[in-house]
C-alpha cells in the first residue's frame, strides 16, 4: 500500500518527542524504504543517549577512527547531541570523534560529566552552527583560555552554561584575557570559579556583551561576593531583563535586597531568600498607589532557597512583605509567582497570608484590565466594563486569566 509523504508526515506528528518514541520511530523506520526516507531525519534529529542506545549511535555516527576512511552520512543529521547521560560509559575520545563527525549540523551540546577534556575543544570549535553550549554538567576542570578561544569560533551561539568547576584562573594566567562573545549571545550562566580577576576582566569589558545578551545566571560559585554580583549587574544592567541568583555562600542575607534597582528594566527574577530580607524592594518616599507609570516592570518573581543557615528568620521576607509591595503597586505588573516548597511559605500559619496574596492577583488583573494597563493581541473584541463578567465565563476569557498563575509548589 502507498502513503503519500504528506500522509507519513502527519502520522509523526502525533508521535511525542523525547526517550519514549525513540523505538516506535526506529520500527517505523523499518517498515519499507520509503518510511524510512520520511522518518530517519527525525530519528536522528535529538536521539535520547543512554546504555546501550549510546553505543550503537557511536557506532553508526562514527564507524571509523579516520573520518576520510569511512564516513556516516547519518551523521549530518544530528541537531542536538545530548551526552547528560552518560557518565562513565563513554570516553574523551569518543566525545571529541562525534563532536567532530557531527560539526556540520550540531545546533545543541550538552556536555557529559566525565568524559569532556582538552582534546574536545578544537573539534567543539568547528561547530559553527552550534546555538547552545551547556557545560553545566562537566566534573573535569576546564581552562577559562580554551574556553574563551573556543566561544570566539562560534558566531551562531546564543546560549553557554559554565561548569561548577574549572582552574583558577587568578593563579594558572597572569596576564588579562581578551574576552570575546559571540554576537548572537542571548542567555551566560556563570558558575564555578568566576570571581576575582576572572570577574575583574569580565567587567573592564562589559562593552564586549552584544546588544542581544538579555538573559543572566549566577549560581554555584563559591567564592563570588555581593560587590562583584552588583558590579556585573550594573555593567549589564541596560540590556538584562531576566535574572537568576542562587547558591552563593559567600552573600549575606539581605546584600541583594537592590537587585530591582540595579536592573530598572528587570522582567524576571529567580532569587535565593537567603540573600533578601524585609527590605527586598522597599518603598521609596514618598510613594503612592497612584504612582503606576513609576512601578517597576516585573513580570515572572521565583522564590527559591539555597539552604543557607546563617539568616536571621525574623528579618525575612514573607508573604505579607510581598503583598504590601504589590497592593501599593510597586509590583503592579507582576503577574506570575513561583514559589519553592522549601521557603516553608505554606505552613499552616501563613496559610491565610498566601491566600490573600491570591485574592489581591486576581483584583490587580481585573483592575490592569479594566483600566488597559496591559493589552492582549490575541483576542479580538475586547469587551467594555459593563460586559467584563460575562466575559470571564467564555473560553477565551477563561484561557486569558489562566495567565495569572500562583505556584506555591514548585
Amino acid at each position: 500500500m502507498h502513503l503519500p509523504d504528506e500522509i507519513l508526515l502527519e502520522i509523526l506528528e502525533y508521535l511525542p518527542q523525547g526517550a519514549e518514541s525513540q523505538s516506535t520511530l526506529a520500527s517505523f523506520c523499518l517498515v519499507s524504504r520509503r518510511w524510512y526516507d520520511v522518518a530517519i531525519r527525525r530519528l536522528y534529529d535529538a536521539p535520547y543517549l543512554q546504555g546501550r542506545a549510546y553505543d550503537l549511535f557511536v557506532r553508526t555516527i562514527c564507524p571509523s577512527i579516520n573520518a576520510h576512511i569511512r564516513k556516516s552520512e547519518l551523521a549530518g543529521l544530528v541537531k542536538v547531541l545530548d551526552l547528560a547521560h552518560i557518565v562513565h560509559q563513554g570516553n574523551k575520545a569518543i566525545t571529541a570523534r562525534l563532536l567532530g563527525r557531527t560539526k556540520g549540523s550540531l545546533e545543541v551540546f550538552i556536555a557529559p560529566q566525565a568524559s569532556f577534556a582538552i582534546n574536545c575543544w578544537a573539534a567543539l570549535s568547528k561547530c559553527t552552527k552550534l546555538q547552545v553550549l551547556n557545560l553545566s554538567l562537566v566534573s573535569e576542570c576546564i581552562a577559562y583560555q580554551a574556553l574563551t578561544q573556543t566561544v570566539r569560533q562560534l558566531p551562531e551561539l546564543t546560549e553557554i552554561y559554565l561548569p561548577r568547576c574549572s582552574n583558577n584562573y587568578d593563579s594558572g594566567w597572569g596576564l588579562s584575557m581578551n574576552i570575546k562573545w559571540p554576537p548572537k549571545l542571548r542567555h551566560l550562566q556563570l558558575a564555578g570559579h568566576v570571581h576575582g580577576k576572572f570577574l575583574s576582566d569580565i567587567n573592564r569589558q562589559a562593552s564586549s556583551f552584544p546588544p542581544t545578551m538579555t538573559s543572566l545566571s549566577i549560581s554555584h560559585c563559591p567564592r563570588i561576593s555581593t560587590l562583584d554580583v552588583h558590579t556585573l549587574l550594573r555593567n549589564l544592567s541596560a540590556n538584562l531583563t531576566h535574572v537568576e541568583l542562587r547558591d552563593l555562600p559567600y552573600v549575606k542575607q539581605g546584600r541583594l535586597n537592590g537587585v530591582l534597582e540595579w536592573v530598572p528594566s528587570l522582567k524576571s527574577l529567580t532569587i535565593a531568600m537567603d540573600y533578601i530580607d524585609v527590605n527586598f524592594g522597599a518603598l521609596p518616599a514618598p510613594w503612592s498607589t497612584d504612582m503606576w507609570e513609576q512601578s517597576k516592570p516585573l513580570e515572572t518573581l521565583t522564590l527559591v532557597t539555597s539552604g543557607t543557615r546563617d539568616i536571621d528568620v525574623q528579618a525575612g521576607f514573607t508573604p505579607v512583605d510581598l503583598f504590601e509591595l504589590m497592593d501599593q503597586r510597586f509590583l503592579g505588573r507582576l503577574r506570575y509567582i513561583n514559589v519553592a516548597k522549601s521557603t516553608g511559605w505554606q505552613r499552616s500559619e501563613d496559610g491565610a497570608e498566601v491566600d490573600a496574596l491570591e485574592l489581591l492577583l486576581g483584583q490587580l488583573d481585573e483592575e490592569n484590565w479594566r483600566l488597559r494597563r496591559w493589552h492582549y493581541e490575541a483576542l479580538e473584541g475586547i469587551p467594555n466594563d459593563a460586559n467584563y463578567e460575562l466575559w470571564c465565563q467564555t473560553p477565551q476569557g477563561r484561557k486569558m486569566r489562566s495567565r495569572l498563575r500562583v505556584l506555591r509548589n514548585q
